[in-house]
Order: C-alpha cells, then sequence, then structure tokens
C-alpha cells in the first residue's frame, strides 16, 4: 500500500511499521509525514556525494571557477533530486505531468538554492583570502552544505510536498474531466 499524496491527509493504514512501533500509531500521519521528510533528506545525498569530489577535481585538478563549478553542480544536484524525489519520496511515477512537475520543482529549489551559492562564493572570496589554510575552501562547501541541509532542508520539503501534491491533485482533476 502507498500514500496516496492525491488526498491532502491521507494516511497508510494498518502498516506494519506501526506493530513495531506501536506507541506511533495514534501518530500516523505525523509519522508518515516524518518519514517522508526522512526519505526527502535521504534522497539528496547520492548527488551529495557526486558533487564533493566533482567540486575538488573541478576546482583543484582542473582549475575551474569555484562559483561557477558550485553553480554548475547545483544544477546537476537539483535535476537529480527531482527524480528521486518525485518517485520515491512523494510516489508520483506517472509520466502526466513530469515536464511541469520538473519545470515547477526545478524553478522553486534554484531559488532555495542560489541562497546557498550565495553564501558559498561569500565564504570562499570574502573569507578563505584573509588568512584561511591552503584548502580551506572544501571546508566552507560542506559548511554551506550541512547549511543547506538544515536551514533549508526543511523549507525545500515543505515545498515539494506541496507542489506534487498539488500536482496529483491537478492530475486527477483532470482524468474525473475527461472521463
Amino acid at each position: 500500500m502507498t500514500l496516496d499524496i492525491k488526498k491532502p491527509g491521507a494516511v497508510r493504514p494498518q502498516n506494519p511499521l506501526f506493530a513495531l512501533l506501536p506507541w506511533a500509531s495514534g501518530y500516523q500521519a505525523a509519522a508518515w509525514r516524518g518519514l517522508s521528510l526522512f526519505k526527502f533528506m535521504a534522497s539528496g545525498l547520492p548527488s551529495f556525494l557526486v558533487a564533493v569530489p566533482l567540486n575538488v577535481a573541478l576546482v583543484e585538478w582542473a582549475h575551474w571557477n569555484k562559483s561557477l563549478v558550485y553553480a554548475l553542480l547545483m544544477v546537476l544536484q537539483v535535476s537529480v533530486n527531482f527524480f528521486i524525489c518525485r518517485r520515491w519520496v512523494f510516489g508520483r511515477r506517472d509520466r502526466r505531468s513530469l515536464g511541469r512537475d520538473f519545470r515547477d520543482f526545478f524553478t522553486g529549489i534554484m531559488l532555495f538554492r542560489c541562497g546557498d551559492w550565495l553564501l558559498y562564493t561569500l565564504l570562499v572570496f570574502l573569507v578563505a583570502p584573509h588568512g584561511t589554510p591552503q584548502g580551506a575552501p572544501h571546508y566552507y562547501y560542506l559548511a554551506v552544505q550541512c547549511g543547506n541541509v538544515l536551514v533549508f532542508g526543511v523549507l525545500k520539503f515543505l515545498f515539494s510536498e506541496r507542489l506534487f501534491q498539488r500536482s496529483a491533485a491537478a492530475d486527477a482533476a483532470a482524468a474525473q474531466g475527461g472521463d
């Protein structure tokens, strides 16, 4: 059984997970939302694990501009995260609204990530030149990513949850109108 995001607030009845956590059975909706938040946060891990070594390789070995590399890697991360979030976190498997969902997700998440990029750029170019040890930008990149997870993670989750619920509801309405 899967979470029906077409109905906001819908919960999974009698899920075996709650047999293991009987204290949580009264809080199914909150628990499923928490599980969705956890899955959302975990869905960023694959692109993060690719972005860190790519950042080091392109900046340190290929000598590309730090801000350019970070911006390109953000685009890669958001694109990969869209497909993971759409299918795994929010359970959307149809192709009807794929293009619209990608456009809306990409635009919204990139607004959050622009703040992240600005913070990274400020840290690297304003702070790093003033007496920090060689290789410090790697630490700034990691600090910005951790801050991104803590500060922007919940906001990005709420935005994404609303976007995919709205999209599912619109698709359901269109399907009913077409019948």
